[in-house]
């Protein structure tokens, strides 16, 4: 029996938070896109591809030594699950930490994402980025 959609999303967030890109991995469709800001320090933009995922989901843990999701909302609707919660996290380089508002916009076919898009403040999360000075 094929996962549910908030079941995937919520297996997603799991791998995110425990720093286990090969089981967020496992949640992504091989044809899967992601729309990411660019003002994000590790983001290029756009991703296709389970490559793309990987470059996207790694820059973004290999910058951090803590990160959490506390999703405080998960809204089915069909294919899509919508996000809604906090993204806290802490730079390895800098130590400077971060606690934003997120929306994150799922669309799972055959229990897998196809397309992620994501809504956030990401002036505070550069800024923790920073190096000390800068």
């Amino acid at each position: 029996m094929t996962e549910q959609p908030v079941d995937t999303v919520k297996r997603l967030y799991e791998g995110l938070t425990a720093f286990d890109i090969e089981m967020v991995l496992g949640t992504c469709d091989p044809e899967v896109e992601i729309v990411a800001p660019k003002s994000l320090p590790w983001s290029e933009g756009d991703y296709k591809g389970l490559d793309g995922a990987k470059a996207y989901f790694a820059g973004a843990l290999g910058h951090l030594d803590q990160a959490k999701f506390d999703v405080e909302e998960l809204l089915p609707s069909g294919d899509w699950v919508t996000a809604l919660g906090w993204w806290s996290g802490r730079f390895k380089e800098t130590g400077n930490e971060f606690n934003v508002r997120f929306v994150h916009f799922w669309i799972i076919r055959d229990g897998k994402v196809i397309r992620a898009e994501g809504v956030s403040d990401t002036v505070p999360i550069a800024r923790a980025g920073e190096s000390a000075g800068a």
